[in-house]
């Protein structure tokens, strides 16, 4: 089954889906514009002046912080106090968590009634009965 590639693993999906995600973030670019360049806080808190606390900086930071979920960003120290996890352990937890949680939301009505029509209409194409609507 390995070598027909009809296993499938969780925990991958979800690294590959992490990986993806950060490669799109990456080639998607930089903005460059007038309020990403802040030359007004450059010449305000000078070349050698600390931008962190800047109200610039604080209110943008989100935007730019990366979002992953399962590549640990913290200290090796923080990292073994919280269990030493390695990324597919944490690929594994997310995927429970995602199938606890997960609510499938239902198609609507006009798509439901096109996808019946497909299917009925391959059925009595191909002489077959597959369905039970």
């Amino acid at each position: 089954m390995l070598a027909q590639g009809i296993t499938f693993d969780y925990a991958q999906l979800l690294i590959d889906n992490e990986i993806a995600r950060m490669i799109k973030e990456v080639v998607g670019g930089i903005t460059v514009n007038k309020d990403t360049l802040a030359l007004e806080v450059i010449h305000a808190v000078g070349a050698a002046g600390e931008f962190v606390s800047h109200e610039h900086t604080y209110t943008r930071f989100r935007d730019l912080a990366s979002k992953n979920k399962l590549i640990y960003r913290g200290t090796r120290d923080a990292w073994q106090r919280e269990g030493s996890k390695d990324i597919t352990t944490r690929a594994y937890e997310e995927a429970k968590v995602i199938f606890d949680t997960f609510k499938v939301k239902p198609l609507p009505d006009a798509i439901v009634k096109k996808m019946r029509s497909i299917v009925n209409e391959a059925e009595e194409h191909y002489n077959v009965k597959l369905s039970t609507k």
